[in-house]
């Protein structure tokens, strides 16, 4: 399921201000709950709306926390991708 979304570049950007403002990586700000909290909540806010009227912010939050490894490394092979390129109208 999670192979189905993708990080937009806004969510991206937030995830790296997020970590640079803290002076952590990635898998130190997965590895505390509160940190970990806040990275679920940064990506939650960048799913499209009906996904998030389904999968509530606790529920997201929580399942980030109990399977922190997988998806520490989905969120790593993200960021570490080329930035998608803003479709032309």
């Amino acid at each position: 399921m999670l192979k189905q979304f993708e990080i937009n570049n806004y969510v991206r950007k937030q995830l790296q201000d997020y970590l640079t403002e803290k002076k952590l990586t990635l898998e130190q700000a997965m590895a505390e709950e509160a940190s970990n909290n806040e990275i679920a909540a940064i990506v939650h806010g960048g799913l499209p709306g009906m996904v998030r009227k389904i999968y509530s912010l606790g529920k997201m939050q929580a399942f980030f926390w109990e399977k922190r490894d997988l998806i520490q490394g989905f969120i790593a092979e993200r960021l570490q991708a080329p930035a998608k390129s803003a479709k032309k109208k």
